[in-house]
This record gives structure tokens, C-alpha cells and sequence, in this order.
């Protein structure tokens, strides 16, 4: 550019800037200013409706009681049955997670015990004194010795995929030892051995496909046979978003991809998906990359983005569960510095910002009952009010009310 032209740019774009940045820091002051009043004051400005109790925790429990008192008396003929009646009904959970793996989880944590679960919670490992692999014993003696329902093998596939993750501990494997290592990869290779055996018997079982690809991911694969084992998922239970979200999951470069392979693998879930499902494959793929690695929201399309999400709402069997979720963690992506140690790129604060615009959007437009149990972590009911408050800003300076419940939000005016 010749110097007079530059001369004549940089004129133009200081006042710009400055102006700008006296903007950002208006709009910041008015955040700020509503992020001051109490819990009171917003509480007497915005009604919620509020349900307590997850409703998964609720629907689960009269089934996981019942596989509890089934494992308890070694009732492996009734526990079988259960679970491949749950298996072949593809019976789901409010937020859409299938009810047959959800029962191996909590089993898994009830054989623990509280206390391991403690640890397990914190991402701690536990070892074999511990918890001992002999706790398991009886139901591998029962698919090794009798002729069980093949459910009952992805049970103990389960099982043993989740001893392999509380040998190893979190995700974090700069202090992984050998020797929790080499305890996590046994579990992890006894299950593919249970469910290698029983494959020809589980040709279009759902809950076979979710739990084989879980245990192949987890003891090492390539990301052309993951992508296989995905497919199988996706074809054996089509109507679930959780194979590209776990998948979407797996293809941070941390794990099984490359800088682009989410937001590659993100096109491919929307080309496959979209004429049934909208864009909503695209935003889960997304969704649970982005909680690990914000990074990836620098490849993402946010408006694709946004239909997706209301795509996901629409499609779920729980659309109140879906939206609470999903506020939670584009509230928690969108916090500065969420997920990262450095300096924040000029790119990825933007791509912040314009989540936590959608955060709004989806409060305005979106949200029914609150959920604190959905949100769960640290999230209380007075936190989620005023993470929702700042979606209202304007309206709460000019004096009005607003009311969030069954309907949706409303903004009282008189």
C-alpha cells in the first residue's frame, strides 16, 4: 500500500478502534453491573421455574435397583434378560443415553463402593487392593461356563472397560506409572477378548457396538478402524447422537486426530445426517470437543452450530434436559480462558464471545424449566440465575421482569 494511502488507513482506523474500545468497555461496565446485584435483587427481576432431581437419576432407578438385587442374588438369567430387552428396544434415558450401558455404570459403581468412588470422582486411580478384580469373577464364570444372554457379556465388557479406566485414572497420563498402565491395558484387553467371542451373536446389537467401540478407543486403534467401529454404532442404533459425540470426542488431536480432523469429521456427520436430523449431528460432534479443546471452535460454522443445537432440542425425547446441558457447557467454554494455560489468541476470544451470544440466544429463545442437577458440578440454583441474568441485561436496566418457565421466557414489561 503507497505511504499516503497507509497514512490515510491508519487516520481512520485509530478513531475506530478507540471507539470500540470504549464500547467493549460500556458493554463490559453494563455486564459487570448486572453480574453486582445480589441474588435477591435478580431473583425479585427474573422467576424461574425450577425442577430439582436429574431426571435420568430418576428414570434409571427402578431399573438399576432391579439389576442391583438380580447381580446381588446372582440371577444372571433375569439380569440378562433385562438388559437385552433394554438392548433390543434401544430404551433410552431423558438426554438420550441408552438405558442398558447407563445400568452397567452405575452397577459398576455400586460393586465399588462409595469410597472408591470418591477417588474414581476426583481421577484417581484405584488399585487392585482396592478394588479387586475377584469382585467381577462370578459373571465372568457364568458367560464362560453357562450359555448366558449375550447382553450379559456386554455387561461384562462394561464392567471390566470401566475397571481399565479406574486403574488408569484421569485422562492426564503425565504421571500415568507402568504399572497403572500395564493394569489399565489387562482390563481393557480382557473385555475385547469377552466381546471378540461374542460378536457373531450380536450382529445388530446396539449396546455391542457402544461398548465395543468404547473398549477399542480405549486400548488403541487406528483412525480408520475407529471410524469403522463408529459406523457400525451409528448404524445399529440411528436415532442417537451419542456416537458423534464420543467420536467428535476421540478426533481431538490429543487422542486419535489432527488439527482439522473434528471439524472434517463434523461435515461428514452433517452430509450423513442432515436430511433426518438437521444439522443436529453437526453440533454434537462439536459440542463435546469443545469442552476438552476450545480450540476447535476456530473450524466450527456457528451458525450450522446454532441450528444444530436446536436440532438436538428438537430431536431429543427431553428437550428441557438438552437445552439445560447444553447452556452449561457454552457458558463454561465461553469463560475466558476455559481450557487453556497461555496467552488466548485474538481469534479464540472472539470465537468466545460469539458463544456466549449464542448462550443467550438459546436463554431467550430456548429455555423451559432449570435444571440445577443437569447443570451439576458447582452449579446452583443462584449461579445458574445469574448466568442467565446477563441474557437479560437490557431488560433488567429498563426496569422489567422476567419470567422463564414451561412457556419458555417472557419479558414483563408492565
Amino acid at each position: 500500500m503507497p505511504l499516503a494511502l497507509r497514512l490515510v488507513s491508519n487516520t481512520l482506523t485509530i478513531p475506530a478502534a478507540l471507539a470500540r474500545s470504549v464500547q467493549r468497555k460500556r458493554q463490559r461496565a453494563e455486564v459487570l453491573s448486572v453480574q453486582r446485584l445480589s441474588t435477591e435483587h435478580l431473583a425479585d427481576r427474573i422467576a424461574l421455574t425450577v425442577l430439582t432431581g436429574h431426571p435420568d437419576k430418576k428414570a434409571l432407578a427402578g431399573p438399576l435397583n432391579s439389576a442391583i438385587l438380580e447381580w446381588s442374588a446372582r440371577d444372571w438369567p433375569a439380569l440378562g434378560q433385562r438388559l437385552g430387552k433394554l438392548d433390543r428396544r434401544r430404551a433410552a434415558l431423558p438426554s438420550g443415553a441408552r438405558i442398558a450401558p447407563a445400568i452397567a455404570i452405575e452397577l459398576f459403581r455400586h460393586i465399588a463402593g462409595p469410597e472408591t468412588c470418591r477417588k474414581l470422582d476426583r481421577g484417581q486411580p484405584v488399585n487392585e487392593a482396592e478394588l479387586p478384580d475377584a469382585l467381577f469373577e462370578p459373571l465372568l464364570d457364568c458367560i464362560v461356563l453357562a450359555e448366558p444372554d449375550p447382553a450379559l457379556h456386554f455387561l461384562a465388557a462394561q464392567l471390566f472397560l470401566e475397571l481399565g479406566w479406574a486403574r488408569h485414572g484421569s485422562d492426564q497420563t503425565q504421571d500415568l506409572t507402568p504399572d497403572r498402565l500395564d493394569a489399565a491395558r489387562t482390563c481393557f484387553d480382557t473385555a475385547h477378548q469377552i466381546l471378540e467371542e461374542i460378536a457373531p451373536q450380536a450382529p445388530h446389537s446396539a449396546y455391542f457396538a457402544e461398548v465395543n467401540y468404547r473398549v477399542r478407543a480405549a486400548e488403541g486403534s487406528t483412525m480408520e478402524d475407529l471410524f469403522s467401529l463408529f459406523t457400525r454404532w451409528r448404524r445399529s442404533d440411528p436415532t442417537t447422537l451419542t456416537p458423534f459425540a464420543v467420536h467428535g470426542l476421540n478426533m481431538l488431536p490429543r487422542w486419535y486426530g489432527e488439527a482439522d480432523s473434528v471439524s472434517s469429521f463434523a461435515n461428514i456427520a452433517w452430509a450423513k445426517t442432515h436430511e433426518k436430523m438437521g444439522a443436529a449431528a453437526y453440533a454434537a460432534t462439536y459440542l463435546s470437543a469443545m469442552e476438552v479443546d476450545p480450540q476447535i471452535m476456530l473450524g466450527m460454522d456457528v451458525p450450522a452450530f446454532r441450528e444444530g443445537l436446536m436440532d438436538m432440542m428438537q430431536h431429543s425425547d427431553d428437550p428441557d434436559v438438552t437445552c439445560n446441558a447444553i447452556l452449561r457447557i457454552l457458558w463454561e467454554v465461553s469463560a475466558d480462558a476455559h481450557g487453556l494455560t497461555g496467552r488466548e489468541a485474538t481469534s479464540l476470544r472472539r470465537a468466545r464471545c460469539e458463544l456466549r451470544e449464542l448462550f443467550f440466544y438459546l436463554v431467550r429463545h430456548a429455555l423451559g424449566p432449570v435444571m440445577p442437577d443437569v447443570w451439576a458440578g458447582r452449579w446452583t440454583e443462584a449461579k445458574i440465575l445469574h448466568a442467565v441474568a446477563e441474557a437479560f441485561e437490557a431488560d433488567i436496566q429498563a426496569g422489567h421482569r422476567v419470567s422463564i418457565g414451561l412457556d419458555g421466557a417472557k419479558v414483563l414489561t408492565t
